[in-house]
């Protein structure tokens, strides 16, 4: 992988080695900016410890990438060439994320299609700093989107970065457990790192012997979602960015200043112009604060961004966890509607009120870390009967309505009254 040019000091993994290539990338504008990008959005706004970025969780998985592919490059399953590779697909693999992460995703998943992965592609092949600092490096830029995005031609580098159990899932968990105080996400990481292997398919695989760590590492994924990724608040401060980002691209006198950053398209553009190193917490904050302060764009907008600012935003009238998703979605889709349509009618603004549905994955059949048994076939561990995952259940369906602090009282009747008729609630 070439020799150690600086180490940097990580809170999680101790000191991290960097070689000249990923000390170039780092060192770019366009990977500095995630040092402007917080890792939980608004967890801060629950667990006030929650203030790490994504800079730190990249550095973090680049680590464990190169612990992990080193170990399987030993064992003959990597070709040692490849190992710098994997490492800067890890180091680059949260490169496109939005400001405020999954709070603004959202907003151009729903209206442009355009995910952090997406971003993530355009940045690494067509960013200018990015790009030729691979280049520069004999590192072919397409091929690191390629692993990045989950399309590379060699599975096994798809699932050490995008699987039930990767290099990503293994750094945020502990990452994340570490800022916001929860102690559900400690995993045994010495124990998953030094034991973790491929199978003869290609598939990311334990020893039966391990089967205990991988286990601990999806138990604790499900508490963390519970308890930290979609606590109820952190969500409701998530959907309140959503709605201020959309009335800032709605209202002709923010949206000057907020371009290019208003549509897929001009996100690409800043990407190639290599300007997306703007677009970070510190952009939308700041004007967040320009609006009040100059009284610009609609009273609807200003009351949104008061709200985030006093921390007086979005409350949860309803709140039903589920473990059985798919059945509830079937008669939920009407209800849904139907609830839209009467706030609608009885005069309660579009966000002053937000039904929220979301299916969480805990296990993937089809992406799940396999078990090799005493017999040497592998299997995966959500049908492996000695291990507690083959009964736990597949998803985790969330319902929740949202409102502001004005209605809520007459949002929560009327959803209850309403999706009782649906769903028992």
């Amino acid at each position: 992988m070439g020799d150690a040019v600086k180490y940097v000091y990580d809170e999680v993994h101790g000191y991290i080695p960097l070689t000249d290539l990923e000390l170039r990338v780092i060192d770019t504008p366009t990977f500095q900016r995630l040092r402007r990008v917080k890792q939980l959005a608004q967890a801060w706004f629950v667990y006030p410890g929650a203030v790490h970025t994504r800079f730190s969780h990249c550095l973090g998985a680049m680590h464990l990438m190169g612990c992990i592919a080193g170990k399987l490059s030993m064992e003959g399953f990597i070709p040692k060439d490849d190992l710098q590779l994997l490492k800067i697909a890890a180091l680059l693999h949260d490169v496109g994320h939005t400001p405020y992460s999954h709070a603004i995703e959202t907003y151009f998943k729903e209206r442009f299609q355009v995910t952090h992965e997406d971003i993530s592609t355009w940045i690494i092949t067509e960013d200018p700093h990015i790009k030729d600092a691979l280049n520069d490096h004999g590192i072919e830029p397409k091929e690191v989107a390629a692993i990045v995005s989950g399309r590379h031609k060699d599975s096994t580098y798809n699932m050490l970065l995008s699987s039930d159990l990767d290099v990503d899932r293994l750094d945020y968990l502990l990452r994340d457990a570490l800022h916001t105080g929860v102690k559900y996400g400690l995993i045994d990481i010495h124990r998953i790192t030094t034991m973790l292997t491929v199978d003869k398919e290609g598939n990311v695989a334990v020893p039966e012997k391990a089967v205990q760590a991988a286990e601990s590492f999806y138990i604790a994924r499900l508490h963390m979602y519970r308890s930290v990724y979609y606590h109820k608040t952190i969500t409701a401060y998530q959907l309140l960015i959503n709605a201020i980002y959309e009335e800032m691209i709605e209202d002709p006198e923010v949206r000057d200043i907020l371009e290019p950053f208003t549509t897929g398209d001009g996100v690409r553009r800043a990407v190639r112009a290599g300007k997306i190193y703007l677009w970070d917490d510190f952009f939308i904050g700041g004007l967040m604060n320009y609006v009040i302060i100059r009284g610009l764009g609609s009273n609807v907008l200003r009351n949104l961004i008061r709200l985030y600012l006093g921390r007086e935003g979005y409350h949860a009238v309803l709140d039903k966890i589920t473990y059985n998703p798919r059945e509830l979605s079937k008669r939920l889709g009407n209800a849904l509607a139907e609830l839209k349509e009467r706030l609608k009618n009885a005069g309660i603004g579009k966000h002053d009120a937000k039904p929220y549905f979301d299916t969480v994955k805990i296990a993937s059949d089809e992406n799940c870390v396999r078990v090799i048994t005493s017999t040497g076939t592998s299997v995966p561990i959500t049908r492996f009967r000695a291990s507690i995952i083959s009964s736990v259940p597949r998803c985790l369906g969330i319902l929740r309505i949202y409102a502001l602090p004005g209605c809520a009282e007459y949002v929560r009747k009327l959803s209850v009254d309403l999706l009782n008729h649906y769903v028992s609630v």
